[in-house]
């Protein structure tokens, strides 16, 4: 899966200018955030990577492209703390990190690195 992280004007539609330019390449945002301020980005995941750059290429769009990885992990108080403890302590930076789902038990999790 790639990440896509797109920086925009901090201003009404930016969001919406990007999000209806990857609908009308007919791809599934699975996954979002976007944060406004002195500049704004988002950071969208998909189902299409090709065509999600297609449409970000199409529109113009300031973008970088990232692998994403994912780990299954115990949901319990601490997991995630320990998980990102012990990426610190080998020295690996996270850039981005996801709680892509819960089921029971167990969390997905979705992680960028430098």
């Amino acid at each position: 899966m790639k990440e896509y992280r797109i920086s925009m004007n901090d201003e009404p539609g930016a969001l919406a200018d990007h999000c209806e330019a990857i609908a009308a390449a007919d791809v599934n945002i699975l996954a979002v955030v976007a944060i406004g301020g002195d500049s704004a980005s988002a950071v969208i995941l998909t189902d299409s990577p090709d065509a999600t750059s297609g449409a970000l290429d199409d529109m113009g769009a300031n973008y970088t492209v990232a692998d994403l990885k994912s780990i299954k992990m115990d949901h319990e108080p601490g997991a995630l703390a320990s998980f990102t403890r012990g990426m610190a302590s080998s020295g690996v930076n996270l850039k981005s990190l996801y709680i892509m789902s819960i089921d029971g038990d167990s969390a997905t999790i979705g992680y960028t690195t430098d």
